[in-house]
């Protein structure tokens, strides 16, 4: 029960943050606007030579936004930490991107998120061996958009194959059989096939290149596939060890 009440009170608070945050920008536009305006006034009267009353100070102002802006400020500070202590290293991440958005001066949140990206970039690890005598056989990982992660390829194969060609070399026409067009013969490919959405088929995404591996950062949500980038017909034999951390699951 106390759990439930503290993870309540932590969305609570949250929301709270998100909407100071949009009160923030909002009261933004609204100064700029205001400003805009009076920059405007000034001078449309300085061009027909009549005179318009002083504007007012606005320090009052400028001293509730600052107070405001620190309030948030910590608020959101407090929830960042609050999330990394329960192990929520993405919502920690994101309250320190709306602390970056509201005050980008504030030194050591840059730094922080670099080391939380390399956490959650290490964290999760997965295995895989890729036949490369078959297509795009069954998914390694789960991927989600928007959230990198790191795979590595090793080992070698034998590329076999005896098929006829003409001038215009391999076919790339077809996603699902023949090879990825702009990728070199022979390259670890990957692909993300989105989940079905109303009984359709999905959509494969485009192929992209994996080679001996990097940070991939997906644009959509769905299972990762991979295969060697060789053309349908082909006896190529053996394969290919890969792991994956960072933000991936088990298909």
């Amino acid at each position: 029960m106390s759990r439930n009440m503290k993870s309540m009170n932590s969305i609570k608070r949250l929301l709270s943050g998100c909407v100071l945050l949009a009160a923030a920008l909002c009261l933004g536009e609204v100064l700029e606007a205001q400003t805009g305006q009076a920059r405007k006034s000034r001078a449309k009267s300085g061009k027909s030579g009549k005179s318009t009353r002083k504007g007012a100070s606005t320090k009052a102002i400028d001293v509730k936004v600052q107070r405001f802006q620190e309030s948030f400020v910590r608020e959101a500070a407090t929830l960042a930490k609050q999330y990394e202590e329960a192990g929520n290293l993405v919502k920690t991440r994101q309250m320190l991107e709306l602390i970056l958005k509201l005050s980008p001066e504030i030194k050591g949140v840059r730094a922080k998120i670099k080391q939380l990206d390399e956490e959650m970039l290490s964290a999760n690890e997965l295995e895989a061996d890729v036949d490369s005598s078959l297509g795009w056989a069954q998914p390694v990982a789960a991927v989600f958009k928007g959230q990198p992660f790191r795979i590595q390829a090793v080992g070698d194969y034998r590329f076999v194959t005896s098929l006829s060609i003409g001038p215009a070399g391999f076919s790339v026409a077809d996603t699902a059989r023949d090879m990825a067009a702009g990728i070199r013969c022979g390259a670890l490919i990957g692909v993300i096939v989105p989940a079905p959405e109303g009984g359709k088929k999905p959509k494969p995404g485009k192929p992209f290149l994996v080679g001996n591996g990097g940070t991939i950062t997906p644009r959509e949500t769905g299972l990762l596939f991979l295969k060697v980038n060789a053309p349908v017909g082909h006896k190529s034999t053996g394969r290919l060890r890969v792991r994956m951390t960072g933000s991936v699951r088990k298909p």
